[in-house]
């Protein structure tokens, strides 16, 4: 369809507004219920097994937590904060930190993120990083 092909909608019936608008909304519905099926499959997912014991045990080394204590949830930060420091991943670096609230400012706004890592921690995650 060529761009002159296009027909604006002040140009357009009241009746063909309306039979879009409702075509929009219908689509639109069935967008937000396949996120939402979604959104309940991966919780499902999380629910239903513990993560790989070789991921656990490596995770519970290098923080220094509790094998137990390391859920799924917690594998898959571990692996992001993983993956945004050892391949520089831009995404891996933005989902880290929306899951923990450190960059949520409005447009315009600077970032301060506020972080004390213990002498242990560090020394661990320095030599997971390699």
């Amino acid at each position: 369809m060529a761009k002159e092909d296009l027909i604006p909608f002040t140009q357009r019936s009241e009746h063909e507004v309306k039979e879009m608008n409702r075509k929009g909304g219908i689509n639109s519905g069935k967008a937000r219920l396949r996120k939402k099926h979604g959104r309940e499959l991966v919780q499902v997912l999380l629910a239903m097994k513990e993560p790989d014991p070789a991921v656990v045990a490596e995770l519970a080394k290098t923080f220094g937590i509790d094998e137990g204590a390391v859920t799924k949830e917690i594998a898959m930060h571990g692996r992001q904060i993983d993956k945004a420091i050892r391949k520089a991943d831009t995404n891996a670096y933005n989902a880290v930190n929306k899951a923990s609230g450190t960059l949520d400012t409005k447009e315009g706004e600077s970032a301060t993120i506020n972080l004390i890592i213990g002498t242990e921690a560090a020394a661990a995650a320095d030599k997971w990083s390699k």
